[in-house]
């Protein structure tokens, strides 16, 4: 990938960003981690949106300064992670990181593009919510289009590191997903009924539906249901996602047959929707 002059911008921001927290909460075990796994994670989905901007129909004949805007929206979608890390280690403030990001992103001279800011403050949202925002509705319909295809790879790419994440640094990454990392009871194996019913669905459910260790994997995989590109598929089938999110249920041993079912849920929807047998 050639670098310019807007992307390393970008990257020297977000590092900023990172050590200027690190330094402050490294003395927490759990900061530090939740940290570190955000900067890791933040290259993760530069490394899967490069790939969809490289192999997706859409992308293909853009102008590279569109594509370099790209390429921003998605290094820079969790940028204001590591202050909302800092407000929970000072006072256990929440905030919306997407949301605050995008204001943060707003105040600069470089990143105050709307192609950079909206796809960042609804990347954490049902993209219903991007649709109704005022800002969004009042642009022209070919903004729209690009806001909404820079959205989409934003979102796909972030769905795809965090299952790889897990996936692959399940010891690590457990500690910072996890309601009780450490409890192995039968009751951390249940699975919520009515999030089990937006998941046969095809449906993202929502967060406050989970309860158990093994209701955050489920909702998790639910974020199958909002992949948008045919190419994000190709690439979770490539580092064997779909059967590692099953193998996460395994680890709490989930009802075999439910994580069979699961299994199969995923298959029919990618195979309904974008004609992929996995």
């Amino acid at each position: 990938m050639k670098r310019c002059p807007l992307y390393e911008k970008a990257l020297k921001l977000l590092y900023k960003e990172y050590d200027d927290v690190f330094e402050i909460v490294k003395s927490s075990s759990y900061h530090r981690a939740f940290a570190n796994e955000k900067i890791r994670h933040s290259m993760q989905v530069l490394g899967a949106g490069n790939g969809i901007l490289k192999h997706e129909k859409y992308f293909l004949n853009k102008p590279s300064d569109f594509i370099e805007t790209a390429r921003v929206a998605i290094l820079l979608h969790d940028v204001y992670r590591f202050k909302e890390i800092l407000g929970w280690f000072e006072s256990n403030t929440k905030i919306d990181h997407g949301e605050k990001g995008a204001e943060f992103l707003s105040q600069t001279d470089d990143f105050n593009n709307i192609l950079i800011t909206m796809p960042i403050k609804h990347h954490g949202h049902m993209i219903e919510k991007m649709y109704e925002d005022e800002a969004y509705q009042k642009l022209d319909d070919k903004t729209k289009d690009e806001v909404r295809h820079i959205a989409f790879a934003v979102r796909d790419a972030d769905k795809i590191a965090n299952w790889n994440l897990l996936k692959n640094e399940w010891e690590n990454m457990k500690e910072v997903w996890l309601p009780y990392p450490n409890d192995h009871s039968k009751v951390q194996a249940e699975i919520n009924k009515e999030l089990w019913g937006w998941f046969m669905h095809f449906k993202v459910a929502p967060n406050n539906l989970r309860r158990s260790n093994a209701d955050v994997a489920m909702s998790v995989i639910c974020w199958l249901f909002d992949m948008n590109y045919h190419y994000s598929i190709l690439y979770c089938q490539k580092l064997d996602l779909f059967k590692g999110m099953c193998e996460i249920l395994r680890k709490f041993e989930v009802d075999e047959h439910k994580v069979k079912t699961v299994y199969q849920v995923m298959e029919d929807f990618v195979l309904k929707k974008f004609g992929i047998k996995i």
